[in-house]
């Protein structure tokens, strides 16, 4: 009587566990980018340009081919270091912008004093945002990604809303060109994923405003740069999953959640990443 009790609570609760991930799982959009038609729905903010190649969307920083020079040369590391590359950055710029590359500059904390704030250059980096479609509380982003030179940095960006609650598009909201201190530290509520990072060895989520870490997990899409990884970021109302190849890397419970909004695409001036097989899902 007992075993016969066992089975069926067993059957009941995997019943119950298959109808809340996967019948009330309801196709948000999906991307093959197999026409250029596809890249209509998403906005560039910064230094890169996207672009549809074999089938495969390629995101590609501004001043990627340069950096890669540099680097191919040995005059700069492949280690995402900042104070290597940004003069080679700043010079360009400044070539393009004139004096408008002001608005590269933000002002940070020093490393030395948490209460002074000097102006930075944060440049060279940029976002992929899709406009069109935003997700629910509940939702998954998937997608195919490989790395096409091993240098870091990647990120998915999710669940991004104004802070006054206003779509990250909304007029009302300061311009943005790029700069990591727009997603972390102004007006805009976001979680991220960074990831491809071979020298740090870990996959950051990170939550805005406030660059708050919130874990630390294994990144995996570094162990084999000639490998396409099938990535997915589940968020369920309070519970963030990062799962790679169907395996759950991590999945953390965040005590004040946020909730649905925009979604994308974030690199830094040195990487450089093919992306297919867009679906994202909302749970109702």
């Amino acid at each position: 009587m007992n075993n016969t009790f066992l089975v069926i609570a067993l059957l009941y609760s995997s019943l119950v566990g298959y109808s809340q991930t996967n019948q009330n799982k309801v196709l948000v959009c999906s991307y093959e980018f197999n026409k250029n038609r596809e890249l209509k729905d998403w906005k560039i903010e910064g230094e890169g340009k996207s672009f549809i190649r074999n089938g495969k969307l390629i995101l590609e920083p501004t001043y990627f081919q340069l950096l890669k020079k540099l680097m191919d040369e040995g005059k700069i590391s492949k280690k995402n270091n900042s104070d290597e590359y940004q003069p080679y950055i700043i010079e360009a710029m400044t070539k393009k912008y004139g004096k408008n590359i002001s608005g590269y500059f933000a002002k940070v904390t020093t490393e030395t004093d948490a209460n002074k704030k000097e102006a930075q250059f944060l440049g060279g980096s940029f976002n992929f945002w899709n406009k069109k479609f935003q997700t629910e509380d509940s939702y998954s982003i998937e997608f195919d990604f490989k790395a096409l030179y091993p240098t870091p940095l990647h990120m998915v960006l999710f669940s991004a809303l104004g802070t006054n609650g206003k779509g990250i598009f909304d007029k009302t909201l300061p311009v943005r060109n790029g700069i990591s201190s727009e997603l972390m530290a102004g007006e805009l509520n976001n979680y991220r994923i960074s990831y491809l990072e071979p020298q740090r060895k870990t996959a950051n989520l990170r939550k805005a405003p406030g660059r708050k870490m919130l874990y630390e997990g294994e990144d995996i899409v570094s162990k084999d740069l000639n490998k396409t990884y099938h990535c997915e970021i589940k968020k369920i109302k309070d519970q963030i999953s990062y799962i790679i190849d169907g395996k759950t890397i991590f999945t953390y419970k965040d005590d004040k959640p946020l909730e649905g909004g925009y979604w994308g695409f974030r690199l830094m001036p040195c990487a450089l990443g093919e992306y297919d097989n867009i679906k994202v899902y909302n749970y109702k």
